[in-house]
């Protein structure tokens, strides 16, 4: 199979914040927290069947994205509160000498879920690095309780956390995390590099939130839209440059140039760049992520 790519093994990271949702959700032991879905990432590329064969989704991906930069997308189930972060942007990861680019996200809640996203207010970073050395750094941040499928951009330099809930997540492929407080889980923290790259202005979540069921998010770096499946109809897609589909409820079927793919729920097809266009059909929800550069 060429026009459509699946993982011939599943790419679960264990968490000490992990639910209990997405281990059952993909038939495994463990405190799973996240589910890397066909990642390019070196760091933990996905396994994948292409051209008959299992290779790493890295080592193919030059081959399949048309030259588009990597995005990685990922499902997360938190039990508990993830660690306060910052991810930097491109030049920030340049100027801080990074091996990797820098992060813009997007989150998708799949359940009720509770977030933090920026500074409830403008603070100067004395004031920042003192709350978190008391311990107080969420008072300053704005807390977002969310119902089932609602979509968030987060920016680079915006100091965020996944408090609970299970979570869509898109974003630039990077895993450079800076972490402000982790809730004494006893991991690396990174607070000098986040003092240098947080945006210590008042974040106006509103701006961040848009509208899953009826909106196309377009950030920087990647577009996300969701579509939905009556069951009786079958939609034409085209397929600008490549495209990740991740099924979050129901089923479908995706079919092009006579191969066929079944997309169960919390299952990914990356759908590569010369594979133009694709019909899907089935009954349920899924989303499309896609390069913009």
């Amino acid at each position: 199979m060429e026009h459509f790519i699946v993982q011939a093994e599943e790419n679960l990271v264990e968490k000490p914040w992990a639910g209990d949702i997405l281990s059952k959700l993909k038939g495994a032991i463990g405190s799973v927290g996240e589910s890397w879905e066909i990642s390019p990432h070196p760091k933990r590329p996905s396994i994948v069947y292409y051209r008959g064969r299992k290779v790493k989704m890295s080592e193919i991906f030059d081959e399949v994205s048309g030259g588009y930069r990597p995005l990685l997308v990922k499902f997360i189930d938190a039990g508990e509160k993830l660690s306060v972060q910052v991810h930097p942007s491109d030049e920030d990861a340049e100027r801080l000498g990074e091996n990797d680019r820098g992060k813009e996200e997007a989150w998708i809640t799949l359940s009720e879920a509770e977030l933090m996203i920026g500074l409830s207010r403008d603070i100067s970073k004395e004031e920042f690095l003192r709350a978190v050395e008391e311990l107080k750094v969420e008072e300053l941040m704005n807390l977002v309780k969310c119902n089932k499928y609602e979509g968030y951009l987060i920016p680079p330099k915006t100091v965020h956390a996944i408090c609970k809930g299970l979570i869509y997540e898109v974003s630039t492929s990077s895993d450079i995390t800076y972490r402000v407080y982790d809730y004494g889980r006893g991991r690396e923290l990174h607070l000098e590099k986040a003092l240098e790259v947080i945006r210590f202005e008042k974040c106006n979540v509103e701006s961040l939130k848009f509208d899953v069921l009826k909106d196309r998010l377009e950030g920087e770096n990647f577009s996300i839209r969701m579509l939905r499946l009556s069951g009786n109809t079958t939609r034409e897609v085209k397929n600008k440059r490549y495209c990740y589909v991740s099924c979050v409820e129901g089923f479908a079927e995706l079919s092009a140039y006579g191969e066929c793919v079944r997309l169960e729920e919390f299952r990914t097809v990356f759908v590569p760049h010369d594979t133009k266009s694709f019909m899907v059909s089935g009954k349920g929800i899924l989303i499309l992520a896609e390069p913009l550069k």
